[in-house]
């Protein structure tokens, strides 16, 4: 089981660290080891952070082990944030426990201090975390051992969010959009209202089909990609192969999710619903205004997107813009290609989340991962979800969540979240958002750009990958009882 370990200062010259909770609530003895009366200090950098959040925490778990002592910084620009850690680290230097991005870990285990076996093993953190946590943050290292690298406090995913005024106006037999991306077309149809003069409408369907002015286009087109069951990397991520044809494939998956996606935005068709006047492009809010104004009737988002659309609301409010009721944002799961309450084929959805790590620099990883486990407890997040409203990484809190009236969508879509690995996020959103460009001047999608988009990416993947062979253990390994190895 993973363990976290609680020490305590027993006499004036001695220490001991004693087996504490682990994730399943249970306690267990171990050997007592006796260190020099020291206060350890651990720096902890973190993205987007609410302080009111997370210190509390930090604060409890300090108070129950006094020997530690845990400096949190909070930065609000990633791209900073990146900087400054990495920065810190190749000076052999900077925080001992920092988060990144999920599909960060897959090509930087080296700067990573994974967490002891004796504080836990892959089996632990498979029954404790969701699927898409295993496949993320779970990693092979240079002697082809399983390692866990870093412990999610939550897992965010792309769900739908529509205006329920405008359903039960347009689509009153219903009252909600359709489960499928074919429905999804037919919806935007009836919630489409034409605009006057250069705006193409006064209501649109959906926001969808434009890279520069919608939020999150890239990462719904990262959705598409895997629904259409594109594979973004071949197996050892040593190259890319979204714009490739599968085995047993007769399509192109990459390029029908593009010509999906882009579709929204061609005048052409009878879906299109969404237009370079839809939205401000230079706008930090982009759909998010248009949405909160009632100006559009669907958008696509993660869970903190519910908090910027009442935030956008009331400052719109506030200027003496006209907005939609805040009673009226519902939000449910992303739609499918294929029809979920009918077809056998999985569903889907993309996950964008922090994970939280210890550095390889970190001079009392037994320390530092041991906080992470008191954090990722279900007692903190438990505490950390009422603080935050991050959908949850944890399978026994699933249940709880999904019953939540407004973020509950989220939590159900966790069992069939998936990623992918991404060498460099920015530059990742610059070709793909080159890509959206010219599908919507050429009127659709196009493999040759899918093919360039490819060969930039490339570019960034080293030949032998970053993923390497998992060891084979042997019949004669596999019969030695676990006591005598």
């Amino acid at each position: 089981m993973i363990k976290n370990k609680n020490f305590k200062k027993i006499v004036a010259i001695a220490m001991i660290f004693v087996i504490g909770l682990t994730f399943f609530g249970c306690r267990k003895k171990e050997a007592e080891i006796t260190k020099k009366v020291e206060v350890v200090k651990l720096t902890y950098y973190k993205p987007f952070e609410d302080s009111e959040a997370i210190e509390p925490l930090i604060n409890e778990y300090m108070s129950k082990n006094p020997g530690v002592e845990i400096n949190f910084r909070k930065f609000s620009d990633f791209d900073e944030y990146q900087k400054v850690v990495l920065s810190e680290m190749a000076e052999g230097k900077g925080p001992d426990l920092f988060a990144m991005p999920n599909w960060w870990y897959a090509s930087n285990t080296g700067k990573i201090s994974p967490l002891p076996d004796t504080m836990g093993t892959v089996s632990d953190f498979e029954s404790v975390f969701a699927a898409v946590a295993r496949k993320d943050l779970v990693r092979v290292d240079e002697d082809g051992a399983e390692q866990v690298y870093a412990l999610p406090l939550g897992i965010d995913t792309l769900a739908l969010y529509y205006n329920k005024d405008h359903f039960e106006d347009r689509i009153p037999d219903r009252g909600r959009p359709s489960k499928t991306w074919e429905g999804i077309k037919e919806d935007v149809v009836f919630l489409n209202k034409a605009g006057l003069g250069n705006y193409a409408f006064d209501v649109s369907g959906i926001a969808m089909g434009r890279g520069d002015n919608i939020g999150r286009a890239v990462d719904i087109l990262y959705l598409l990609f895997l629904q259409y069951g594109a594979s973004f990397y071949n197996s050892n991520v040593s190259e890319s192969t979204f714009a490739a044809r599968h085995e047993g494939v007769l399509t192109y998956p990459g390029l029908e999710a593009l010509n999906l996606y882009s579709s929204f935005a061609d005048p052409s068709r009878k879906h299109y619903s969404w237009a370079e006047t839809s939205a401000d492009s230079d706008s930090a809010e982009k759909e998010i205004d248009a949405f909160a104004m009632g100006e559009v009737s669907m958008i696509i988002g993660y869970a903190y997107t519910y908090d910027d659309v009442v935030n956008r609301i009331d400052v719109l409010k506030a200027k003496g813009v006209q907005t939609m009721d805040k009673n009226s944002i519902r939000i449910t799961e992303v739609p499918q290609v294929y029809d979920p309450d009918t077809s056998k084929s999985k569903r889907v959805t993309y996950a964008s989340y922090f994970a939280e790590t210890v550095s390889r620099n970190c001079e009392r990883p037994d320390i530092a991962w041991d906080f992470l486990i008191f954090l990722t407890s279900k007692d903190s997040l438990d505490k950390y979800f009422k603080s935050t409203k991050t959908p949850t990484s944890r399978r026994d809190m699933i249940v709880s969540q999904s019953k939540d009236p407004v973020y509950g969508s989220f939590a159900r879509q966790i069992g069939y979240a998936e990623s992918f690995p991404i060498v460099d996020y920015f530059r990742y959103k610059e070709i793909f958002t080159e890509v959206l460009r010219k599908a919507n001047v050429e009127g659709g999608g196009s493999r040759t750009n899918l093919v360039e988009a490819q060969d930039e990416i490339d570019k960034m993947l080293p030949k032998d990958g970053y993923v390497r062979k998992k060891k084979e253990i042997s019949d004669e390994e596999k019969e030695v009882p676990d006591e005598e190895k």
